[in-house]
């Protein structure tokens, strides 16, 4: 079978980004230190209910673990602007994602030193790797307009994607491993570890197979890299019109995307509230979740070119909204097992498509600085997801079950709300952007 034209070295370098990156989100964030952070390092509390059984409560846990998400994405965001200016500016992206990578790495390994019942020092040394996982991700995402055209951006994200959920799955599998081998709390500080050294492991052929950008961009006089960020973010939402189909978009993106962030936050806490797991089943339910997500970005990167990224992101949102509802009023752990199949397609499919459909209304010369839009998207997600499931558990107390079925107001939000998005529009309009772009270069100085 012929390989792709698109599919280089380069390509392939930027893609294990992605796929170490998936080591600190499946592993850490999703399962295994949210479930650890909740259940050791903040311990519930049993309370009496009205039939007179009790139950374990673990809702303090969950609202410092939530409140953990808050502040790393509030710390992103107003890293961002600077960030995106380093990217551009200092002619050494490559060497200060190697900084990113090396502090991810090295702050991931370091929470299997948290000791039961040390909340604070949990808290603290998980800002910390979140923030160093955050920024790499961010240079990796201003890596892909340089990697890939306009034409193949699509594919290119997908592929990135795929490889992303292929590292998670076998660092999960790693994990789950631990979970049967080491039959201790110990074995959750264990699994942080092994998720560093995969970390590791994963990201070093980046540095090996993506290159540098041979030029950095020329700074206005005036300017530094601390004020050059939030200028351009001002020229930007000055030309707003230009690039209204764009932020439009991004717009509605927050919304579905918070639905998803609920997920990927309280994976681990959803199915032992629903159906009492254990902390092997779920690792094992988790690890089922990433199987078929990658069938679902194998799909998308497949159809959505076909379909158009748009139509199938609103085809994704309708499943997704049904999917949350099932899994909500599953009562039977064998249907739950079920739902779980259709939360991995779901995932796989709406994330390719996402960032697929934001390098489409993206101008060339502008495309680094969109994607770091793109990812401001994901983090005010991720605070609107994260407050709306606190503020859920405090009004449905004592039924998870409503909780979870909250979750899906944020997709059905986004299914009415895509409708109102042209995807050729908002290509004509990136392609005009670049041209007008390209004729001003021209012009004599």
């Amino acid at each position: 079978m012929k390989r792709p034209n698109w599919l280089n070295r380069e390509v392939f370098g930027w893609g294990m980004f992605d796929f170490a990156n998936q080591a600190f989100t499946l592993v850490i964030l999703t399962a295994m230190f949210n479930v650890y952070f909740i259940e050791h390092i903040v311990p519930g509390k049993a309370i009496m209910l009205a039939d007179g059984t009790s139950r374990m409560d673990y809702s303090l846990g969950r609202q410092l673990w939530a409140t953990c998400g808050i502040i790393t994405q509030i710390g992103i965001i107003l890293l961002g602007p600077i960030l995106g200016a380093i990217a551009d500016f200092s002619g050494a992206k490559k060497k200060i994602l190697f900084i990113t990578w090396i502090g991810g790495v090295i702050f991931t390994a370091s929470l299997g030193l948290v000791p039961p019942g040390a909340a604070h020092l949990g808290m603290a040394l998980f800002i910390i790797a979140y923030l160093f996982y955050g920024a790499g991700e961010n240079f990796m995402s201003s890596f892909l307009p340089e990697i890939s055209t306009q034409r193949t951006m699509g594919r290119v994200s997908a592929f990135g994607w795929t490889l992303g959920y292929i590292g998670g799955l076998l660092c999960l599998a790693g994990a789950v491993a631990l979970l049967f081998w080491l039959e201790s709390p110990s074995n959750f500080r264990w699994i942080c570890v092994w998720a560093g050294v995969f970390f590791f492991g994963g990201g070093l052929p980046t540095f090996i197979l993506l290159k540098e950008r041979k030029q950095p961009e020329e700074m206005p006089p005036g300017y530094n890299i601390v004020t050059i960020g939030f200028r351009r973010l001002k020229e930007t939402f000055n030309d707003l019109r230009a690039y209204r189909w764009l932020f439009q978009y991004l717009m509605i993106m927050t919304f579905f995307l918070a639905g998803l962030q609920i997920i990927f936050w309280f994976a681990g806490s959803l199915t032992r509230e629903l159906f009492g797991f254990g902390e092997q089943k779920m690792g094992l339910f988790i690890l089922q979740i990433t199987l078929t997500a990658i069938v679902g970005a194998v799909i998308t990167a497949n159809v959505q070119d076909r379909l158009g990224a748009r139509n199938y992101i609103i085809i994704c949102l309708a499943f997704w909204t049904a999917t949350m509802l099932l899994a909500s009023i599953a009562m039977r752990e064998l249907t739950f097992w079920l739902v779980g199949n259709m939360i991995g397609l779901g995932i796989g499919a709406l994330g390719t498509s996402s960032r697929a459909l934001v390098g489409l209304f993206s101008p060339e010369y502008k495309a680094a600085e969109f994607f770091g839009f793109y990812g401001l998207a994901h983090k005010l997600a991720a605070i609107l997801g994260l407050s709306s499931i606190t503020l859920a558990e405090f009004v449905f107390r004592g039924n998870f079950h409503l909780v979870a079925a909250s979750g899906s107001i944020f997709f059905l939000l986004g299914f009415g709300l895509m409708f109102t998005v042209s995807e050729k529009k908002g290509r004509i309009a990136a392609l005009r952007a670049q041209r007008a772009f390209r004729r001003r270069m021209r012009k004599p100085v």
